[in-house]
């Protein structure tokens, strides 16, 4: 909704200026008032004032604890005790109006707000205000029913399949930047993974009995480099497309005789041979709406990359390049700098969504993970050409300098690359991410576009800090998350992390305020998995609503060194959700 009274009040607010406040103040937004960062505003003239604000806020949102200590720690006198408490009983006031909504009296409601309101230290249109504070507060009573009612996730398991023992000394089986990791098509079902070093089981499971046809493609495979992980696609025609085994090296891929059929491959294959000697994460686009196959990569390194299409033509058996890097940071000056796309989707309009943080060299020799910005990107005609969220051309390469910032995170916030998006209903990217909140703690993280603007709200409530530091992969206490969304536009987030005892866990946001869930999640795998992020069948999921995920154990060793000579089970897992 557009109008101004429906600002969410998950919104991530920057107050910025004393204005802010008394607007946010008018409506009674007030989990964007507990957002103040109080210590940036010691020493403003009417910081009494707006300490009173945040405590007020606090109240009204249950955190009377936090609201303790602020007084306790700021309020020096009586004078400022008096100026708080003028906060806390206009609070009462907007309780008491609220409660006369529910009592449908419109009188009583309308003196209680006017009340309450009248705190404000400047003069306001009374009738506006009044209306602006009744409208606001009715729609927070009505989104608070319905969160309450919406945050319990029906998921049952429907069936569970033991594929046998692989490799499990580090993530490169399950790291989420697999796609894919599992892939469906006419009734059948694919995965690959590492058995061991010379061994990568494909697996080909009919859905209809559960049956399960094996290949083991043998070579050479160095598993101790957890980006070294495992892709497929699958063609327009029903060729399987596998690509495995780099970390800026030369593209090692192969591809099917026959479709669907994981028994005859070709040897390895060269797709254009353009910029494929320093290949790292391919990503297969599946086609969708008359689309190709399309393989998009960086050719590069972590601080100096370059990220390309290529697209299958099925006709020909051949791939083709597209012209010109869809995202670049190779040639900036006086840093370079790459990007890291969450997965790509394509909606069911045909439309191509792409989103990604940029990241640079190191600032300090504590080598703390230099990630920025949350970008975006969407296509109409199969990656060819680019546009912003509001239809605005760019000219290739997107740069951090000409990229869409739609969600703004400082240098040095502990924000994690390679993530997940998902497209809803009407077209609209949502993408799940963790970085700081304002305490310095890193939380999961939703930003999602409504037609016309970003909302954003928290969606874990963890208390531990730690540093997003260090070279190659790290073990760290949380993976990256995984959204998906089903047809009703409910936003399903899969994560492991400390909050869940690393087992593998859900949690609903229902739409349209797709609230703070505050730690309310499920559990769906009941032993640990360690260091394993979440790896699912996104065709399966958009074809049927049906989750299947890929679930090893997995170590993790920071920088992928000294490894375990570990093996763990893999399964195949069957969800319905709802």
């Amino acid at each position: 909704m557009a109008d101004e009274t429906t600002t969410i009040v998950f919104d991530r607010v920057q107050l910025s200026n004393y204005v802010d406040m008394l607007v946010f103040f008018q409506k009674g937004e007030w989990n964007s008032l507990s957002k103040i960062n109080i210590e940036k505003f010691r020493g403003h003239p009417l910081f009494i004032e707006i300490l009173g604000y945040k405590i007020s806020a606090l109240m009204q949102i249950g955190h009377a604890g936090k609201a303790k200590e602020l007084i306790d720690k700021y309020a020096g006198n009586k004078q400022d005790v008096v100026a708080i408490v003028l906060n806390l009983v206009s609070g009462v006031y907007n309780n008491l109006g609220r409660a006369q909504i529910v009592l449908e009296s419109k009188e009583k409601s309308k003196f209680l707000f006017s009340e309450s309101i009248g705190i404000l230290p400047i003069n306001v249109d009374n009738e506006s205000a009044i209306q602006k504070r009744e409208k606001y507060q009715k729609e927070m009573m009505q989104f608070e029913v319905k969160s309450k009612s919406s945050r319990k996730v029906n998921i049952k398991k429907q069936c569970e399949i033991d594929l046998g023992g692989a490799w499990a000394g580090n993530t490169i089986n399950t790291v989420i930047f697999r796609h894919h990791g599992v892939v469906s098509l006419n009734g059948y079902q694919f995965t690959a993974f590492y058995e061991n070093e010379t061994t990568i089981s494909i697996i080909k499971r009919k859905l209809k009995d559960n049956s399960i046809e094996k290949y083991n493609l043998l070579g050479r495979y160095n598993l101790k480099d957890a980006h070294n992980s495992i892709s497929l696609g699958i063609d327009r025609a029903g060729h399987i497309h596998i690509s495995y085994d780099h970390h800026s090296s030369k593209l090692k891929y192969r591809r099917s005789h026959n479709p669907l059929d994981i028994d005859n491959w070709s040897d390895e294959l060269s797709m254009t041979g353009t910029n494929e000697q320093r290949v790292t994460y391919p990503t297969f686009i599946l086609p969708q709406k008359g689309s190709p196959l399309l393989i998009l990569y960086r050719d590069g390194n972590w601080k100096k990359g370059s990220a390309y299409l290529k697209y299958y033509d099925e006709e020909g058996k051949v791939w083709q390049d597209y012209p010109l890097p869809i995202l670049s940071g190779s040639e900036s000056k006086p840093w370079t700098s790459n990007a890291y796309w969450n997965n790509p989707v394509v909606d069911e309009y045909g439309c191509l969504h792409l989103s990604y943080v940029w990241r640079t060299d190191y600032f300090s020799d504590e080598q703390l993970v230099n990630n920025m910005n949350i970008g975006y990107a969407k296509s109409y005609d199969n990656g060819y050409t680019w546009k912003t969220i509001n239809d605005q051309p760019y000219r290739l390469p997107i740069t951090q300098i000409n990229s869409d910032v739609v969600w703004p995170v400082s240098p040095g916030s502990n924000l994690i690359n390679q993530c997940s998006m998902a497209i809803d209903s009407r077209g609209y990217p949502h993408i799940v991410f963790y970085a700081n909140d304002e305490n310095g703690i890193p939380q999961y993280q939703h930003i999602w576009y409504t037609g016309t603007s970003w909302k954003h709200s928290y969606v874990s409530n963890r208390k531990e800090n730690f540093k997003l530091a260090g070279g190659g992969t790290l073990m760290l206490p949380m993976s990256r998350p995984a959204i998906i969304i089903d047809r009703k536009d409910n936003v399903f987030i899969l994560f492991r992390s400390d909050e869940t005892g690393q087992k593998m866990a859900i949690c609903c946001l229902s739409p349209p305020y797709y609230s703070d869930v505050n730690n309310i999640y499920k559990i769906i795998w009941s032993n640990s998995l360690e260091q394993s992020e979440p790896v699912f069948d996104f065709s399966r999921w958009s074809e049927e609503n049906i989750l299947t995920l890929f679930v090893q154990k997995n170590q993790q060793p920071d920088g992928d060194l000294t490894h375990e000579n570990l093996y763990e089970s893999v399964f195949l897992v069957d969800f319905t959700v709802n």
